[in-house]
């Protein structure tokens, strides 16, 4: 991704841009919710009825509505005035605004208890934290590859630190699910920290500003943060990606990605798509990228070496300090995985079916913004992260692990994806900053994209019922 301090960058930046396809990608989005009404292929083993989305149609409108759009109304009035705050103000306001709308709009029909309910279903996560309390932590790690028999279906398909994480939540506040379901949906919105952290390493200091605003906006972060494990997958992703997209920088930076990749497997083997995007992130810093001068092709091997030398010093940690085998309990999860019968999707369908029900979740108006990047980009043969991002994308849905689901499986997508659509959105907002400045005042763009994403995440949450 350039930074407009380079002088590449600075030109492309002076540029009068298009604005962002914001109507052609909702039509586009929504045209493929329509089209999948008339598939077949759409509904086979599949229990929502609004395909690609793994969801119901299902409106519900209760009596903390009102509630809900205090909530998002507050958001609405002051993220948009913190863009000039200082950073953790800024990070701060963000995340307890993001926590507050999340559980407010999993409340507006069902009331608080409702954060919960999701947790409570004999197939989450929640439903193994008794094993581990009568085999103990470390005995319970040990012997995951060993348990399918004995775990919650979601729980057999990832890794044990998925389970585990909520034993130590329920630690934390007495064994509460309600409570553990509140600091669950506080470490889903704490990745707008995550995706401020990769976007500044890319881009300046306002574009990682606009991406963080981009990602606490987004109607998968809040509807799913308050309902689902998923959330909390995603911002430990992102806090490997911020170590994977600075490994160009230094050895002790490729060891530290190898290392938090190593923690990230053990919540989920999607994490594999880190790979991809580290690859990606390799490439692209041999040419340079933000402030700093291309990598050498020797060095980057080197560098890719480290990596892998600290995914191994990760593994080997998480053996000896909490009993986890990677390997073991990766060929475990796989083979749940391809015994579960939603296998039975069919992989035509869903290989073009997975990207539009992502970007839907992820936000029309962020999906819009990364469209634009990418399309101002690659005119001008300036090939970034927006690209590594793409082919990221693409190859996932083209390896056929994902059939469905993607809604919410592929939440760690969005942070990149916002750090892409910050990008953009720092190229087209009306409100440049004064000289001498980072921060300007927000106009009405910046105003718009964030009434939009949380509009779109209060009218989803009032018509679709989303299983988790």
């Amino acid at each position: 991704m350039s930074d407009p301090r380079t002088a590449r960058g600075a030109g492309l930046a002076t540029t009068k841009d298009a604005s962002p396809p914001y109507l052609v990608t909702a039509l586009v989005l929504l045209g493929a919710i329509a089209i999948s009404q008339a598939i077949p292929w759409a509904s086979v083993s599949f229990a929502g009825n609004v395909p690609p989305l793994m969801a119901q149609l299902h409106p519900a409108v209760g009596p903390w509505l009102p509630l809900a759009l205090i909530a998002v109304a507050a958001a609405y009035l002051v993220l948009p005035r913190a863009l000039e705050w200082p950073r953790w103000a800024f990070l701060g306001t963000g995340i307890a605004l993001g926590w507050l709308v999340a559980v407010a709009l999993a409340s507006e029909a069902h009331g608080l208890s409702a954060v919960a309910t999701p947790f409570r279903s004999p197939l989450d996560y929640w439903a193994s934290v008794p094993l581990v309390r009568s085999l103990g932590p470390r005995t319970f790690a040990e012997q995951f590859p060993h348990l399918a028999a004995r775990l919650a279906l979601h729980a057999r398909t990832h890794g044990p630190a998925a389970v585990l994480s909520l034993w130590v939540l329920a630690k934390i506040v007495g064994g509460n699910v309600l409570r553990v379901s509140l600091l669950v949906t506080l470490v889903g919105v704490a990745g707008m920290a995550a995706t401020y952290a990769i976007a500044r390493e890319l881009a300046s200091e306002r574009a990682a500003r606009l991406a963080a605003l981009l990602f606490v906006c987004a109607p998968g972060v809040l509807l799913y943060s308050a309902t689902s494990m998923d959330a909390v997958f995603m911002t430990v992703i992102a806090c490997a990606l911020i170590a994977l997209v600075r490994f160009p920088r230094s050895g002790a930076w490729a060891v530290a990605g190898g290392a938090l990749w190593a923690l990230a497997l053990s919540f989920t083997f999607g994490a594999a798509a880190l790979g991809l995007l580290a690859v990606g992130i390799g490439i692209i810093s041999v040419r340079g990228f933000g402030a700093r001068p291309g990598l050498p092709s020797g060095r980057l091997v080197v560098r890719g070496v480290l990596v892998c030398a600290g995914i191994v010093v990760g593994a080997i940690l998480l053996w000896a300090l909490a009993g986890m085998n990677l390997l073991a309990d990766f060929r475990a999860a796989s083979h749940a995985h391809y015994q579960d019968p939603s296998r039975a999707r069919p992989y035509v369908y869903w290989v073009f079916a997975n990207i539009p029900a992502f970007l839907i979740v992820a936000g029309i108006p962020q999906a819009a913004l990364a469209a634009h990047r990418c399309r101002l980009q690659w005119r001008a043969r300036d090939f970034g992260f927006e690209t590594v991002l793409a082919a990221t994308l693409a190859l996932s849905t083209l390896s056929g692990v994902f059939l469905g689901e993607v809604d919410h499986i592929w939440l760690f997508f969005i942070p990149p994806l916002a750090v892409v659509a910050g990008a953009a959105l720092e190229r087209v907002a009306d409100d440049p900053p004064p000289r001498g400045r980072v921060q300007g005042r927000p106009g009405a763009h910046v105003r718009g994209v964030v009434a939009a994403g949380l509009g779109q995440t209060l009218l989803m949450q009032a018509l679709l019922y989303t299983y988790w």
